[in-house]
């Protein structure tokens, strides 16, 4: 893949902050990517690091001042806003947020700002209370309001030695935020997203309304999200005080639960998705008053049923379509909010609680639980921006699962996987070797050419995998086979040229039939060939793997036909017996389906789909949700230690996760590290490694 940042000239605006040291690594790993940096520097940023060390870096003049000499030669700020592909402020101190938010143009920095054509990054740096002064934050949602990109602080150690949050993003993760914008991601192309945001106010007379506390940051971060990724978004919001950003969202403004209603109906009819994110009144006063009510004593208000906006969106559902819910609660959460799901037929629903600090109305942060008909997953509290990137791509996962085309007579058909059959005889002497010529393309055609699901798979779509024969003993007279077969498929990561392996399992016991003139045919409910079962059993385990890869639990009705599969096999032999050891096709299946190892499933999920794809946009956030996901391994491992799943997994990730702990924080690679050194002592060198910084 390309590197996005090639090329790219970028503006670095440095002030005065302890953290400026840290624009020397900026600097370095922008022109590493083939970058051009040029540095505005403030008059108090040289106090902290000098132009001589950064003009060595950039191999360009450092620009602080307005004129460079009494020659009348000055430096053009605007040349500079048309010369930038983007603008990075890092650090930006709260002195200069304000400046930049409230337009005062006193030196070359925030002049250059105010020129600036292209985006604009910002990575505040300030002591933690500073930082949290509701001056500063006023000025950041002003700057996030005019369409900068506000790259939030973390928490830790600063210079005041207290510890909170206000210390700089590291210079790693500001160019993997740059690498992700500029990537375009097209993912939701062409696909139209609903989305309701904000409360409703339901007018008692003309002073006076019942409202809730909703500032609609959550759906609007859902919006810029989805726009992003390139959907064509309509956003109907209730009276919020916030801006949008991307071209690509219509907004619709309305204020009362009638008004939302008949917005929201309408628009859904088209949609391919429905985001309810908003909090509708569920009443509304049954009498307005066209008049101020006077203070006259006691008053009663009779309020009736607003319309369910998610009930009539539940109903109206076309197959095909998406709908998603949230749920505020204050008590039984999960229960709540799991007969809502259900209620309401949404796909699924993510609940949040107002008893979790930071979660829910006025907080930029939330704390989500995602819950679908499979099960849930729990989120721990982030920015609302990471919250949206989250749920869309849970949506953006359902997409991939749903990729049916229906047509006046039916659904299309077709091909899921792209698989390579190859047969080796080495051990085989004195054997006309044209049947197995025959067997090879009779299984690659099976498979192949074989509809195992009624979702249409595009040919650059389908599922890479590969079948390895190796045959022990052929009789000719009978057909009869016995082998060992390699079967291995992977899948693409999100953002990357890089294929991981999902599956990779050596089937020793490997028992069939086949003769030339044998057709290769195979009904589910009716198994009397080994050789198709054996075929069909695999076919529906690598698709059922690579779906739940993709969506949490989203494999489950193709894995069932695969333990269906296992369940008739029986009484014709070949690794399927229950009571063999437990590296045989049966126990391999009727484990990854045992509910008590629900465990292991949502692992796989959240490795892939959460953690690798992650990575390329974001490598310490991608590999803290992997190491998250070895306790999730760690847990299946407890609960049944003769399984060959946890084990066959680390197999199967070695060199991975190798690779991905070279670099890390301690604790995550001391804990990895004994986790898989318990699981599978036999590579306990190379897990003893991880613990060993690069």
């Amino acid at each position: 893949m390309a590197n996005p940042l090639s090329g790219k000239h970028f503006v670095l605006g440095i002030t005065g902050s302890i953290a400026a040291y840290k624009a020397c690594t900026l600097i370095r790993l922008l022109i590493k990517q083939g970058a051009e940096v040029q540095v505005v520097i403030t008059p108090s940023g040289k106090e902290f690091i000098t132009p001589i060390t950064l003009s060595a870096l950039t191999s360009k003049p450092v620009i602080s001042e307005f004129f460079s000499g009494r020659d009348g030669s000055w430096h053009s700020h605007v040349a500079l806003g048309q010369w930038a592909d983007a603008m990075i402020v890092a650090p930006c101190t709260a002195s200069t947020l304000g400046k930049m938010a409230n337009g005062v143009a006193d030196n070359m920095l925030v002049t250059t700002y105010m020129a600036m054509k292209a985006p604009v990054f910002i990575a505040p740096a300030m002591d933690l209370d500073m930082f949290a002064h509701p001056v500063t934050q006023r000025n950041i949602d002003i700057l996030g309001s005019f369409g900068n990109i506000i790259i939030e602080p973390k928490e830790g150690e600063l210079a005041s030695k207290l510890v909170g949050r206000g210390r700089m993003e590291e210079p790693e993760n500001i160019v993997a935020v740059l690498e992700k914008y500029f990537t375009k991601d097209d993912s939701l192309s062409k696909k139209k997203i609903l989305i309701t945001a904000g409360p409703t106010h339901e007018r008692i007379d003309p002073v006076r309304y019942i409202g809730n506390d909703s500032t609609g940051k959550m759906g609007f971060a859902l919006a810029e999200e989805c726009a992003g990724r390139g959907a064509d978004v309509t956003l109907v919001a209730g009276p919020v005080s916030l801006k949008t950003c991307n071209p690509g969202i219509r907004r619709i403004d309305v204020t009362t639960a009638s008004q939302m209603y008949d917005a929201t109906v309408t628009e859904f009819k088209d949609s391919d998705v429905a985001i309810l994110c908003a909090a509708v009144a569920d009443f509304t006063p049954d009498v307005t008053s066209d008049e101020k009510i006077k203070r006259k004593g006691d008053m009663t208000l009779h309020l009736v049923p607003t319309r369910d906006i998610a009930a009539s969106v539940g109903e109206m559902k076309k197959p095909g379509q998406i709908t998603v819910g949230f749920a505020l609660e204050t008590n039984d959460e999960s229960v709540n909010a799991a007969g809502k799901l259900k209620k309401k037929n949404f796909d699924f629903i993510v609940l949040n609680s107002l008893r979790d600090d930071g979660a829910g109305f006025g907080h930029d942060t939330n704390k989500v639980t995602i819950i679908d008909r499979n099960g849930s997953t729990e989120y721990p509290l982030k920015h609302k921006k990471d919250v949206a990137r989250d749920i869309i791509d849970r949506i953006s996962a359902l997409l991939c699962c749903m990729l049916l085309l229906l047509l006046p007579f039916g659904r299309i058909r077709a091909q899921e996987l792209n698989a390579r059959v190859s047969i080796n005889t080495s051990k085989i002497s004195g054997t006309d070797k044209h049947v197995f010529d025959e067997l090879q393309t009779a299984l690659t055609d099976f498979i192949n050419l074989r509809s195992w699901t009624e979702y249409k798979f595009a040919p650059q779509e389908r599922i890479s995998c590969s079948f390895i024969i190796t045959v022990n003993s052929y009789e000719a007279s009978s057909g009869a086979f016995e082998c060992e077969m390699m079967v291995q498929s992977n899948r693409p990561v999100f953002g990357s040229s890089y294929n991981t392996t999902v599956f990779n399992f050596l089937d020793r016991e490997v028992m069939f039939n086949y003769t030339e003139q044998d057709r290769l045919e195979f009904t589910e409910t009716n198994i009397d060939n080994n050789l198709t079962a054996i075929f069909a059993f695999y076919s529906y385990l690598i698709i059922g793997l690579d779906f739940d890869t993709m969506s949490e639990n989203g494999g489950t009705g193709l894995l069932h036909h695969a333990e269906n599969i296992a369940a008739n096999a029986q009484s014709i032999g070949g690794g399927w017996r229950s009571f063999d050891n437990n590296q045989n096709k049966y126990s391999i299946i009727t484990d990854y389906m045992n509910g008590n190892l629900a465990s292991f499933r949502k692992m796989q999920y959240e490795y892939h789909r959460l953690g690798l794809d992650d990575m390329s946009s974001n490598v310490e956030r991608g590999r803290a949700v992997i190491t998250e996901c070895m306790d999730l391994l760690n847990e299946t491992y407890h609960t049944k230690s003769t399984s060959i799943l946890p084990i066959l997994f680390t197999e199967i990730k070695h060199d991975e996760l190798v690779n991905i702990y070279s670099r890390g924080q301690d604790k995550e690679r001391e804990s990895v590290s004994d986790i898989l050194r318990a699981i599978n002592p036999s590579f306990s060198n190379d897990w003893e490694a991880i613990k060993k910084p690069r």
